[in-house]
């Protein structure tokens, strides 16, 4: 008999957690189980739209959901429609790979007026996340935007509130987001860290791609500037050195009749968000750096805004009698509990790219090797008929097939496709199936 698994997360660690599965044990019926009716998790709902090159991974997933003893089961959610206890008893492995989609949020008065969105509901929106917030009516009427923090997501937030109809046209981005940002009045983008520029996590590529904007100058005051890298780890020291050649070029730059600038600010944290019924200014502190942590000093100073995006984290969401530590699944070295392991950002937390997933998965599936599990429960047959008394509607690969094909053919003119925004838009196209 051989083992049934389950992996639950359809993003880039589950694929690399089946393929490794395989591997390590030939024959293995594995069930690749998630929330939404279509893969690819983080590849489609947190890759920027305007980064179509790097969706391209998804080409070797969907060659992993095409060998034999691998199934795709969309629109079925761990906690809603399938329990973990449930779970673990129908399958002899259980792989965790659903990531973090709780966002960090800011913990200062005002957090909770309009104009003030988190990442998820903000990425979500131009992503096509179903269940997102419509963040358009206050997107199309901002002069003035605030993105807090200083990796590649706010980066990629900022590029593309840039972007002109033009450069949108070309990507994946959710239509009437696009339209929204088109219409928005921006004038000024301000990115805030509240480090320095050798602590922030932007990667080489990304930042600079701020310099490729159209109608978008990039800025950065040069009293920011370290005159080397040397301050930051030896492992990182040459990224960072790049980085610092960017962040001149930037500095050089003065505003010119460009429409929008964007401002690289660094040593600063927002402390209240201020406004009537909707956010209109932010007051700032600015910090210093003591070993390694930010401190804030007396120093204080406002930055007018409509909108602001804290991208400062993501934290594990519950699922009950999952053990959480820390933010992420716990566990040791990926084992969860007997036949229970976890991998990708639910493991280590948010940190790494795309390929950090490949890694991770081989080692955790090193450790489920080591372990030796038998083959004794049911899995999929099991899985498909509590599935059935319950009535969930449950997709597979050839029903997804339907939808992505659907999606491109609403493409063209250099659009490669329009994403279906709702569920229920994406069972209809399966036709055999209905919204549950």
């Amino acid at each position: 008999m051989n083992l049934s698994v389950a992996v639950v997360g359809a993003g880039p660690s589950g694929f690399y957690a089946a393929d490794a599965m395989l591997k390590a044990f030939s024959g293995s019926q594995i069930d690749i189980i998630d929330q939404w009716p279509i893969p690819f998790g983080l590849v489609r709902f947190g890759v920027a739209p305007d980064h179509l090159s790097t969706k391209n991974v998804t080409k070797l997933y969907e060659k992993i959901l095409d060998k034999p003893g691998v199934r795709f089961v969309g629109n079925v959610e761990l906690g809603r429609d399938i329990s973990y206890e449930e779970l673990k008893s129908l399958f002899d492995v259980v792989i965790l790979a659903f990531g973090m989609e709780k966002p960090r949020l800011l913990d200062i008065p005002g957090a909770d007026l309009a104009g003030v969105i988190s990442v998820t509901d903000f990425v979500g929106w131009y992503n096509a996340t179903p269940e997102s917030k419509d963040c358009g009516e206050l997107v199309s009427r901002a002069r003035s935007a605030i993105v807090v923090g200083n990796g590649n997501v706010a980066l990629d937030i900022v590029r593309l509130l840039a972007k002109t109809e033009a450069e949108l046209a070309t990507t994946d981005i959710v239509p009437a987001a696009a339209n929204a940002i088109v219409r928005a009045p921006l004038n000024d983008i301000y990115v805030v860290g509240r480090r320095g520029p050798i602590e922030s996590s932007f990667s080489f590529p990304e930042l600079s791609e701020l310099g490729d904007l159209v109608e978008a100058q990039t800025l950065v005051d040069s009293a920011y500037l370290p005159a080397d890298a040397s301050s930051a780890e030896e492992s990182v020291r040459k990224k960072k050195e790049r980085n610092l050649r960017v962040f001149r070029t930037f500095a050089g730059n003065s505003a010119d009749n460009r429409p929008v600038r964007i401002h690289l600010m660094f040593y600063a944290s927002p402390i209240e968000i201020i406004g009537q019924d909707q956010i209109t200014t932010v007051k700032m502190s600015r910090n210093t750096v003591v070993e390694g942590r930010a401190v804030a000093t007396n120093e204080t100073f406002m930055i007018d805004a409509d909108l602001l995006v804290p991208t400062i984290g993501y934290e594990l969401a519950s699922i009950e009698g999952l053990p959480s530590l820390g933010g992420v699944v716990k566990n040791q070295d990926g084992r969860v509990e007997p036949g229970v392991y976890v991998v990708g950002w639910a493991r280590r937390g948010p940190t790494g790219v795309i390929g950090t997933n490949r890694v991770d998965a081989r080692e955790v599936v090193a450790l489920i090797s080591r372990d030796a599990p038998t083959a004794s429960k049911p899995g999929p047959s099991s899985l498909d008929d509590v599935l059935s008394a319950r009535s969930v509607s449950a997709v597979d690969a050839t029903d997804w097939r339907q939808i992505d094909a659907a999606e491109i053919a609403s493409g063209g003119s250099g659009r490669p496709r329009v994403k279906f925004t709702t569920v229920d838009e994406m069972l209809r196209v399966t036709k055999t199936k209905v919204a549950a």
